[in-house]
């Protein structure tokens, strides 16, 4: 089932991934099914990243367990 990645280009997120692991911030990035491998990819700048980590994070739509916007 399509979770429409595509709603939350420029929304800040609250991502679960597939793993359990929370991530929060802002979608910067939305690549399409038909340019990505047949699967939708988001990008998302993560909030309050440490500085010796990744400040962004791409995931593909089955990394995704569930994600919704926040304020």
């Amino acid at each position: 089932m399509s979770k429409q990645l595509w709603n939350y280009l420029r929304s800040k997120v609250q991502v679960v991934n597939s793993g359990g692991e929370i991530i929060k911030g802002l979608v910067t990035d939305f690549v399409d099914e038909m340019d990505n491998d047949e699967q939708d990819e988001i990008t998302i700048l993560i909030d309050g990243s440490s500085p010796n980590g990744p400040t962004e994070i791409s995931l593909y739509e089955s990394d995704i367990a569930s994600i919704q916007v926040i304020t």
